[in-house]
């Protein structure tokens, strides 16, 4: 380190240990307050000039042109991003807000300064030639990217780097919707996850700066006004909850699809280009009959407010919208899910006001009303961010009356969403890769370890249903066991026979009177915290876990399996902690992340840890299998499919990596 940076640290040092601290951290959110604006700014002209621009590249000798253009540009579009996200910063790929998150809980919230660039360059690509994204994810990751660049250039903490990291995203966010409330929740709610002062007042504050130099500059006013809607009705709310319910189930079907289409382009056996075309074309295909859904559909949500979109088009646009959203994400495009959750939730929400109008116009006199509740009540599901969908969604429309039915639908929705899953849309492919963001403290760390890292695979040794209670009895102290499988004629497990179950037997008899029945069984993806929930109220000594769509019973999971694996994960995530940092320091350099997703033709299947020969610059993170995340130890044997999480350093031995381990 230079002597010019130990006294930027050493001049930071002594402010962040004395009374300017918090006047030198605002000062520094509202720096990257200003810079999230401007970036907003940015962003918007660039997709401007790149929607301008692909009218005039498109060849103008077809006609219709117009119906050209919308098939072909969302093609050229998302060829252009591939090649960037292929060669020049895969960070940029996807939506955004999960790429922030993850440098937070892998980095201390550091992003590499390019992230900022090419951030603006591919989402502008992919909105402007036509993909159906929005503009809010690669808006927060700009002014994510710059106030973690800030903090890296002085040298600040892991923790005041990721405070600026809320800020900008907080900027950005408030900045393009012109809500500077729902842009400090966005930060606090869904970037940084807690409320502490600390954070409050700088995320805020760089908030409110980011949409004052927006709106200074391009004018102010609602993003999506609506006329002056009242709830006349007091049924209404009751109706409102209603749909909160149903959105939640919409909400996961969106999470769960996004996935769903970044995995089957992923298995695709096609060159990344060719996907990235492919997938182009569809949304374009989609394009041609219903336009309103390309881009980010400001426009189309705008219609649906008024109620100008008529009972049948509000359900094609919800269909459309949701199939050419997942192919954008999954074909590699880049862009932000924020906008097209609005635009489904409201696409639904006015489909089920009109159903209310249709059945009875005294229930829903005003059917557009539903459609901004619907908006709401989605963004807080899929996002799991309800402060954040209330205010935006008031902000936004600018109409206040409308508070006590977006409250309800967003409450709703966001609980009923719970009990799919825990998982956000920002949020479920991190904890595929087996990295887990804790949100103060509503989950606990033993939430994010499956029962698959700690079951006991299901072996010869076992014992017949005709064995006799002293056989059974000799056969467990022999073995040293607590308990053992009881199977039948037909091979198939149906009870357990334990040391404290046997002796309070006497006689000869066979172990069907006297075995205890199997429970009822745990899924391997389960979590640990399900398993020990399962011991605390049944008294039993071990449960069966399954797997797969039909149920195949393959091992068992006792309360010692469940405290060794957390431990072992505990211990393992504070090693691979040091391991990184250490490899870091050792090649003075911040190194890189990889997900590398096994197939069959991987010359590491069927290799365990152990033996695998990793170059000295890589280490195995966390590993994925089947939705679930397990302990990696040296005899965990790779299979295909298998999802794992390489860091490596110097980053630039990253491709190197990746070539050995997909064996390309």
């Amino acid at each position: 380190m230079t002597e010019g940076c130990d006294g930027v640290d050493l001049a930071w040092n002594k402010v962040g240990g004395s009374l300017w601290a918090p006047v030198a951290r605002m000062a520094l959110a509202m720096v990257t307050g200003v810079v999230g604006g401007l970036g907003a700014i940015l962003f918007r002209l660039m997709i401007s000039w790149v929607a301008d621009g692909v009218h005039l590249v498109l060849p103008l000798t077809h006609r219709p042109v117009w119906a050209w253009t919308v098939l072909l540009a969302p093609a050229a579009g998302l060829l252009a991003v591939s090649l960037i996200t292929r060669y020049v910063a895969r960070e940029v790929k996807g939506h955004g807000v999960p790429q922030i998150l993850e440098s937070l809980a892998l980095r201390g919230g550091r992003i590499r300064p390019r992230v900022g660039l090419f951030g603006i360059l591919a989402p502008a690509l992919t909105i402007g030639s036509g993909g159906s994204v929005g503009r809010e994810g690669p808006i927060a990751l700009i002014g994510a990217a710059f106030g973690s660049t800030l903090g890296q250039a002085l040298h600040l903490t892991d923790q005041d780097i990721s405070l600026l990291v809320g800020c900008g995203a907080a900027a950005g966010i408030g900045a393009t919707f012109n809500a500077p409330i729902a842009g400090g929740f966005f930060g606090l709610e869904v970037v940084l996850g807690t409320y502490a002062l600390g954070a409050l007042v700088p995320v805020f504050l760089a908030s409110v700066t980011g949409v004052t130099v927006f709106t200074t500059i391009m004018g102010g006013g609602a993003v999506l006004p609506t006329p002056p809607y009242h709830v006349i009705d007091h049924w209404a709310i009751l109706f409102m909850i209603g749909l909160g319910a149903l959105v939640a189930g919409v909400g996961y079907l969106y999470t769960a699809g996004l996935t769903f289409s970044e995995d089957a382009f992923d298995r695709l056996r096609l060159p990344f280009w060719a996907k990235a075309v492919v997938g182009g074309l569809a949304v374009g295909l989609i394009g041609l009959f219903l336009p309103g859904v390309l881009g980010v559909g400001y426009a189309t949500m705008h219609r649906a407010l008024d109620g100008d979109l008529v009972f049948g088009v509000l359900a094609l646009l919800f269909v459309a919208k949701y199939v050419a959203t997942l192919i954008t994400i999954g074909a590699g495009g880049s862009g932000g899910v924020f906008a097209p959750s609005l635009f489904i939730g409201g696409m639904f929400g006015g489909f089920y006001g009109g159903v209310l109008h249709r059945i009875s116009p005294g229930w829903a006199p005003h059917p557009a009303i539903y459609a901004v509740a619907g908006m709401a009540a989605m963004f807080s599901a899929a996002a799991q961010a309800p402060f954040v969908a209330i205010t935006i969604l008031l902000e936004i429309t600018g109409d206040y009356h409308l508070t006590a039915p977006v409250m309800a639908a967003a409450a709703v929705s966001y609980f009923a969403y719970g009990y799919f899953t825990r998982d956000s849309m920002y949020t479920v492919k991190l904890r595929r890769r087996g990295i887990s963001i804790l949100r103060g403290n509503d989950v606990r760390p033993i939430e994010q370890i499956a029962v698959e890292g700690a079951l006991s695979a299901l072996d010869d040794v076992h014992l017949g249903v005709e064995d006799t209670r002293e056989q059974a009895y000799n056969r467990l102290m022999e073995l040293n066991r607590s308990f053992l499988p009881v199977v039948d004629a037909s091979g198939q497990v149906v009870g357990l026979a334990t040391l404290a179950g046997l002796s309070a037997h006497h006689g000869e008899r066979p172990l069907r009177d006297v075995m205890l029945p199997l429970p009822p069984p745990l899924w391997a993806t389960d979590s640990l915290d399900t398993a020990l929930r399962r011991f605390a109220l049944e008294d039993v000594v071990a449960l069966p876990v399954r797997r797969g769509s039909r149920g195949r019973l393959v091992g068992f999971v006792t309360r010692d399996d469940v405290i060794r694996a957390y431990n072992a994960s505990t211990l393992r995530t504070m090693g691979t902690a040091q391991q990184m940092q250490s490899l870091s320091r050792a090649q003075n350099d911040p190194g890189r992340f990889l997900e590398v997703i096994l197939s069959a033709r991987s010359p590491i299947v069927g290799q365990t840890l152990q033996t695998l020969r990793l170059p000295a610059a890589a280490l195995v993170v966390s590993l994925a299998r089947r939705n679930a995340t397990l302990i990696p130890h040296g005899q965990t044997r790779l299979e295909t499919g298998d999802r794992l999480l390489v860091y490596v350093a110097p980053a630039a031995e990253a491709d190197t990596v990746r070539r050995m381990l997909e064996g390309v």
